[in-house]
């Protein structure tokens, strides 16, 4: 039986029907060896680090797909600053969550803190160690060719219609 919300997604090689982005990206992280390993401290870790950034990017995309945008923009920015800060906590010196172990959950506070970045530089800089991480992501060598292509420069990270497309 097919799920309403499942999809499949041909260019990963997923061969069955996988529900919502964190499964796809977990699957993924499984495939590729991305996982934190089997050490509890390190899985209780990434998976509140996990959580941390699937919250900050529902906050932003609630925020970007509001009609009072502009009025909730403050309040969002405030709560933003005290959720980074909390997460810059979390990561800590890294390079990575997990120190020099890259994990899936790196590539997902990569893209969604970019996501925010695009909106509010100032305010993410001042989380250093996410700031770390991003950077030790953007320096990865086998990703050079994705961070130079057109469709890393140019693609916008919400819909026409929302408020702040990116």
């Amino acid at each position: 039986k097919t799920r309403p919300w499942a999809t499949r997604s041909k260019s990963s090689g997923i061969n069955a029907e996988y529900g919502q982005s964190v499964a796809v990206i977990r699957y993924l992280a499984r495939k590729f060896g991305l996982m934190p390993g089997d050490d509890e401290k390190d899985i209780v870790k990434c998976e509140m680090i996990e959580q941390e950034a699937v919250d900050l990017r529902l906050a932003f995309q609630k925020l970007c797909l509001d009609e009072k945008f502009e009025e909730n923009k403050q309040a969002y920015l405030e709560k933003m600053e005290e959720k980074m800060g909390i997460l810059d906590t979390y990561i800590g010196k890294g390079p990575f969550v997990l120190g020099e172990k890259l994990t899936y959950v790196d590539f997902m506070v990569f893209e969604y803190v970019s996501q925010i970045r695009k909106f509010a530089p100032k305010r993410v800089e001042k989380s250093g160690n996410i700031v770390r991480l991003l950077l030790h992501i953007r320096e990865l060598p086998q990703l050079q060719a994705f961070f130079n292509s057109e469709e890393f420069k140019t693609v916008p990270i919400n819909p026409s219609f929302a408020k702040f497309i990116g």
